[in-house]
């Protein structure tokens, strides 16, 4: 007996952008503000029903769930603790606990926040945040639903500028999280916490989608989306091509799947896999938030929503290819988060069968590599021409069945055309019902133009004037993330963001290759450059050669060869930029900013001089342009907040833009500390003064 493929989610979390959970990056205000660290917050607690343990991961379609959606009023505007500053402005903090959960996650009804106002949400312990949000995360139904937050209580801070009106901002309900998907394993860093993952992995014998088998598959992976629903379910989806408007979001799912009072709540999560073949961790930092129903139909197990905003170009998105026709496919692959475990693929080279499996038209398929296992329902399936045939909907195998227990994907034929407009797929797709084939749409591409950026540069934190390289303690210390920071800082990314780098890249512990650090590599106009027209997150090695992701390759940017201004930013450092625009073409020229006599923009005062070569400066903590050692968001109180504001001898070991020297430890005494830094660089005798960046 076949059972139909449902989704059982426990939660994920993200950074960065608008309308869409995409979110604009920052520091919620009271992290860095003293006089807000002491004021009491009110707390509200919402209480769970008596539900009984063995039905409580179950929803009303029989589907497993991955929390409870909890609902209770609250006026945030009335119900929060307000502080006023001395510049005006006034912040606003409420906690919402439910006692017991490993996330929570938080639905507004009304969100109205005032014209240039801020929202954040975040752990109470401070060590995870998301936003800052505002009016363009507001849905057209005047409402907003995050993604979740780790821990039992989730801190609301609502910044807003003096003279701007409050606004309005009403939660209606809180998701409470059951399984604390962000334990660590024996084999990571203690104390990291972990991307989406309920508690345990999916089988051993599916195939991650980044393993060789799928390298010919790699278009129709980005089409592939996850979604979580505020009542505590949901699965995966794919984006569609349609003749009308390419690139427009449309969405098809799974009609099973499709269950809320509404769509504006359901998060939707892209690229969330594995950098290489090996692993079961990937990043979650690509959401929006937000979709529209388009049509559905029970009988096709079909649903098409619309997602309510454009998809950020970062997110690299693929929208599939179709086929209509019914013909029967010679092969299917089909792509799944199976028990939300990172994306999967799975094969089967032998044409299925037709049949109807709870009257619905399907494909029959026996898998060759790969599987399937609850939570692939709503998963894009593809013919040899990789065009979408439909998505998963029925069967579930283990990995001694792969070969005899069938899976059934519903069929795209029978989506195609019935009575009304609102259960059919073609008014959507192909409002002229003329098309049979067509094929996918990448968004991203730029033709065969590209250009290569050759560059080289030092840091001043990690620079060794012994040995004339950089030292990589924080790579051999493990703390170097995977998928690049800056997204989750709020860098605004143009064409680039979400980079990843596979383990095996910082496993190399060469003294002239190993990795530094991430990096930021800029393209500016060249006639203009305050304006930046592209960027790509890269690594930067121990010989100051900036890399792409491979940790070898030169940094590649899908523009048409031409004259850039070439800048580079770290995440601690002021940014440095080429004095002038520089030809750039396929083929790449070495931009040498170590030299101490290297032309960059800002004259001689741009970069630090190391004995005989230059560096970009180090200390800005916050990241905003400039480096101070008192005075209001200065960078040294930045280091005694990390490490606890009261104890200055107390050290912090991790990934830090505290740092400064870029040894894996804060301190902000003793010998290495990272707060001489900072002193040394604006002068050295007068506290006052301070370096700011020469960048545009």
């Amino acid at each position: 007996m076949t059972t139909r493929l449902l989704l059982w989610v426990p939660g994920v979390f993200s950074f960065f952008f608008a309308q869409a959970q995409i979110n604009t990056g920052g520091r919620p205000l009271s992290f860095d503000a003293a006089a807000l660290t002491i004021t009491p917050i009110p707390k509200i607690d919402f209480l769970r029903p008596a539900v009984d343990p063995a039905e409580r991961n179950i929803d009303e379609r029989g589907v497993p769930r991955y929390g409870e959606q909890i609902f209770q009023a609250i006026d945030m505007l009335a119900q929060g603790h307000w502080d006023m500053l001395e510049d005006g402005s006034s912040v606003c903090r409420l906690v919402l606990r439910s006692s017991g959960a490993a996330m929570l996650s938080v639905q507004f009804d009304a969100w109205e926040p005032g014209e240039g106002t801020t929202v954040f949400l975040y752990r109470e312990d401070r060590t995870f945040s998301i936003g800052a949000f505002g009016q363009s995360n507001r849905t057209p139904s005047g409402t907003m639903a995050t993604q979740v937050v780790p821990g039992e209580a989730v801190v609301i801070e609502y910044h807003v500028p003096d003279g701007v009106g409050l606004g309005q901002l009403h939660v209606a309900s809180i998701t409470h999280v059951y399984t604390n998907i962000f334990a660590p394993r024996a084999s990571e860093e203690q104390g990291t916490e972990r991307d989406i993952d309920p508690g345990y992995q999916s089988s051993p014998c599916h195939i991650n989608a980044n393993c060789p088998e799928a390298a010919a598959w790699q278009d129709q992976k980005r089409a592939t989306v996850m979604f979580l629903r505020p009542d505590g379910g949901g699965c995966s989806g794919s984006l569609l091509n349609n003749t009308a408007t390419p690139g427009k979001p449309y969405l098809d799912i799974a009609e099973h799947c499709l269950y809320a009072p509404t769509l504006d709540d359901y998060v939707f999560y892209f690229n969330y896999e594995t950098a290489g073949c090996v692993g079961n961790v990937g990043p979650t930092t690509q959401t929006m938030t937000g979709a529209t129903y388009r049509s559905s139909w029970s009988l096709d197990d079909f649903a098409l929503i619309e997602l309510n905003a454009p998809i950020p170009a970062a997110y690299n998105a693929y929208y599939a290819g179709w086929d209509r026709s019914g013909n029967v496919p010679q092969t299917i692959t089909a792509y799944e988060h199976p028990l939300y475990d990172v994306k999967k693929i799975a094969f089967e080279q032998d044409p299925p069968t037709s049949t109807v499996i709870a009257n619905i038209n399907m494909w029959r398929v026996f898998w060759d590599q790969g599987m399937l296992e609850p939570g692939a329902s709503g998963g894009p399936a593809y013919d040899q021409n990789k065009r979408f045939i439909g998505h998963l909907s029925d069967g579930q195998q283990n990995c001694a069945t792969i070969t005899t227990a069938p899976s059934g994907v519903a069929k795209m034929s029978a989506m195609w055309d019935q009575e009304y407009s609102f259960y059919r797929l073609r008014d959507w797709l192909d409002p002229a019902n003329t098309t049979v084939t067509l094929d996918g749409y990448d968004p991203n591409t730029s033709g065969d133009q590209e250009v290569m950026v050759k560059l080289k540069a030092f840091l001043e934190g990690p620079y060794n004037s012994t040995n004339g390289k950089m030292d990589a303690n924080l790579r051999t210390a493990g703390y170097i993330p995977l998928m690049e920071p800056y997204t989750g800082l709020g860098y605004p990314h143009v064409g680039g963001g979400g980079e990843l780098v596979a383990q095996s890249v910082l496993n190399n512990s060469n003294s002239t290759t190993a990795v530094v650090d991430w990096v930021v590599v800029e393209l500016r106009d060249k006639l203009d450059p305050t304006t930046v027209v592209s960027t790509r997150s890269a690594l930067i090695i121990r010989n100051g050669k900036v890399v792409d992701k491979d940790g070898v390759s030169d940094v590649a940017f899908s523009m048409p060869a031409d004259q850039y201004y070439v800048a580079l930013r770290h995440r601690n450092h002021l940014g440095v930029m080429t004095a002038g625009s520089t030809a750039l073409s396929a083929t790449a020229t070495l931009l040498d900013l170590s030299i101490g006599t290297a032309p960059v923009y800002g004259g001689s005062v741009a970069m630090k001089p190391m004995a005989g070569k230059a560096a970009l400066w180090a200390g800005d903590v916050r990241g905003n342009g400039d480096v101070s050692y008192t005075g209001e968001n200065n960078d040294r109180d930045a280091i005694l907040n990390l490490i606890g504001g009261n104890v200055a001898t107390t050290v912090m070991n991790g990934y830090y833009e505290a740092d400064t020297n870029m040894d894996g430890i804060v301190s902000y005494t003793g010998d290495m500390n990272d707060r001489d830094v900072i002193l040394v660089n604006i002068g050295g005798t007068v506290a006052t003064n301070t370096r700011t960046g020469t960048l545009p």
